[in-house]
């Protein structure tokens, strides 16, 4: 009898502690992703100025460039399901949608010169299902 008692707490004290494990993980995983979204959702509060937003695309780069986000033939970053992400942004003069890496190709200091003082405002941004990391940014020009 003591025997199955005792197999019994193993088993209970065994669950309690896997329990514990899971629940740790999960909300230090939650907390890591609030923190590094966190980064970019500041800039999605209110309209930025293309400075600010050339800043921002410089960070994004990096933390792709950081994560070793793969690219494709046109030197894009490919999703990648986990902490990839792209920027993208619309100009008042083109209906067209221009990513992160073209304004980068063609140089910071251009864009600078030509957007700093104009406005941007994020109107759509997405997660990753699987971490929660913020992966998509759209900016358009106000």
């Amino acid at each position: 009898m003591k025997k199955n008692l005792l197999i019994l707490f193993g088993i209970f004290l065994l669950t309690i502690v896997i329990f514990t494990y899971f629940y740790y993980n999960y909300t230090k995983l939650t907390k890591l992703a609030k923190q590094y979204n966190q980064e970019y959702e500041n800039y999605t509060k209110e309209a930025i100025l293309g400075s600010d937003l050339m800043t921002l695309i410089n960070k994004a780069t990096n933390q792709n460039e950081k994560n070793q986000v793969q690219k494709d033939e046109k030197k894009h970053y490919l999703e990648n399901e986990k902490n990839s992400i792209k920027i993208e942004v619309k100009f008042l003069e083109s209906d067209k949608i221009y990513p992160m890496e073209a304004i980068s190709y063609l140089g910071s200091e251009a864009f600078i010169k030509n957007y700093n003082s104009m406005q941007f405002i994020c109107t759509k941004k997405e997660y990753h299902k699987n971490t929660n990391y913020i992966k998509y940014m759209l900016f358009e020009q106000i």
